[in-house]
């Protein structure tokens, strides 16, 4: 995926993703358009393909990890838009969306709607090319879905955790904008001819899937950095010690390996339900729910008494090792894998 060059330019800028080299890394990649058709010059991956993908993204940095998942999570619209609003969107190379779960206001008038809001949590809102949010329509409980161009949106650069940093998931505000019916959409009503088999996978099972297996490459990449760290202190540590945290680490390795396997034999075995067109029941979805969530809390916990010993290099914040850790616990705090 990426030259061993592009591995160390992407580590090296990380924490400044909106600069366009690094942006164009990801375009020439089209990373951004995992689950886009080529018709759209998309990869027009499968389920199980484009978690890999994002595994191995997520392997190299965190801040770029997220950044593909979440920009290529939006992928999962493009059947949703008017046939005309999806070809103007999508067709270039640097589309991608930003959006929220969170609720704005909206008006009915003759066409379309007004909007007004603040939404927190729109990840990639420093390059996003289309921004969605969800509004709840005045003096009813009806939501309606709607999209807007970059230059309407205003960004309120409020993002401030602990890791992640550069994903510039800063929230976004609107004043009286209108909103074009085609260009809002509902989930489950596609509008076009371009979807792909994942677009009718279960929105929620995929949004878990996603998360979780690029934790699984926060992981590998924080395990990276500490066997670095450990070869390079080999000497000063003495034999004894050295050996005895290389144990440590081969442990949760394994242990990562493990739960990789079965997570992605899982997610395989639903993929190909999927394609045979059966409905995956309430049973299946909340058993991938269940394992999703225990297992990113074992990979976490794990990974936190893992860093005890490292001693300076755990905590200092220029450490590669500190960063990948805080990029990880960030990334397990999502709503689709806590407890």
């Amino acid at each position: 995926m990426f030259t061993e060059a592009e591995k160390k330019k992407i580590k090296s800028l990380s924490e400044q993703m909106d600069r366009e080299d690094l942006l164009e890394l990801i375009y020439e990649q089209k990373l951004f358009k995992v689950f886009t058709p080529m018709a759209l010059d998309g990869l027009s991956l499968s389920l199980v393909d484009g978690l890999k993908v994002f595994q191995r993204v997520g392997a190299v940095d965190g801040n770029v990890g997220w950044a593909v998942t979440i920009g290529s999570g939006g992928n999962m619209f493009i059947p949703l838009f008017d046939q005309r609003v999806c070809e103007e969107r999508f067709s270039y190379k640097e589309a991608v969306i930003a959006g929220s779960g969170k609720f704005g206001t909206a008006e009915r008038v003759n066409g379309g709607y007004i909007i007004s809001g603040t939404w927190k949590y729109c990840s990639g809102s420093d390059y996003a090319t289309l921004f969605t949010m969800n509004c709840r329509l005045a003096n009813s409980e009806e939501i309606v879905t709607c999209s807007v161009s970059r230059e309407t949106v205003e960004i309120i650069p409020d993002w401030n955790a602990m890791g992640l940093r550069a994903t510039s998931s800063h929230s976004m505000k609107l004043s009286n904008v209108f909103v074009k019916d085609e260009e809002t959409f509902k989930f489950d009503h596609f509008q076009n001819q371009y979807e792909l088999p994942v677009h009718s996978f279960p929105f929620i099972t995929f949004s878990e899937a996603s998360f979780f297996s690029l934790c699984l490459g926060l992981t590998e990449q924080f395990l990276s950095e500490a066997a670095e760290i450990l070869e390079r202190k080999k000497d000063h540590l003495g034999l004894e010690r050295y050996q005895y945290v290389m144990e440590q680490c081969s442990q949760h390795k394994s242990k990562l390996e493990n739960i990789e396997e079965r997570f992605f034999s899982l997610v395989s075995t639903y993929w190909q339900k999927h394609n045979q067109g059966k409905k995956l029941d309430e049973t299946d979805l909340a058993t991938f729910t269940a394992f999703c969530k225990e297992h990113s809390t074992e990979i976490l916990m794990s990974s936190h008494s893992l860093i005890r010993y490292f001693g300076m290099d755990g905590i200092m914040e220029n450490s590669p090792l500190n960063r990948a850790w805080r990029n990880l616990c960030t990334a397990s705090q999502h709503m689709f894998l806590t407890p």
